[in-house]
């Protein structure tokens, strides 16, 4: 299947929040309470701050050729350890349609993970870190190992300069 990455902009807001919805809300069950409209501004947020600001946030979807939203990931910067002085770019949100075949899953993964060390490098910060809440999150975290993270629990960190 043909797909392409761009930013997102406002109008990407609405699918993305739908994709939520539907593949992972049952990941918060009974921690938080899932507020679409809440989480629908936060997005809107973000993706008006990397319009304004394109080091400040990474917003970016995949669209097949029918502009059908595929996958999408938000990322931030100014993020530190409470022990260290090292700012991180930390991803937020990875989702993907999960109905899409596994194959084309693990390629989007894979297109994110580039997508968030591009981002890092142009920002000049060198640590990514990714985490995860799914229950299912093994296949995840052993792309981000394949692709020289260092894993701690559902935390994926990457020193670029190491």
């Amino acid at each position: 299947m043909k797909y392409t990455w761009r930013p997102a902009n406002g109008l990407d807001v609405k699918p993305i929040v739908d994709m939520a919805i539907e593949h992972f809300l049952i990941e918060t069950d009974g921690i938080f309470t899932p507020e679409p409209v809440i989480y629908q501004r936060n997005l809107t947020l973000a993706v008006i701050n990397q319009f304004y600001g394109p080091l400040t946030q990474l917003v970016s979807i995949a669209v097949d050729e029918n502009n059908n939203l595929l996958a999408y990931t938000w990322a931030t910067r100014g993020e530190f350890a409470v022990w260290s002085d090292d700012e991180m770019i930390t991803v937020r949100i990875a989702h993907l349609d999960m109905s899409l075949s596994s194959r084309l899953r693990i390629e989007l993964v894979k297109d994110m993970l580039t997508m968030w060390e591009d981002w890092a490098r142009l920002c000049e910060v060198n640590i990514v870190c990714s985490s995860t809440m799914r229950r299912d999150q093994s296949a995840f975290l052993k792309l981000h190992e394949r692709n020289g993270y260092i894993l701690r629990g559902s935390f994926a960190y990457k020193k670029l300069n190491a």
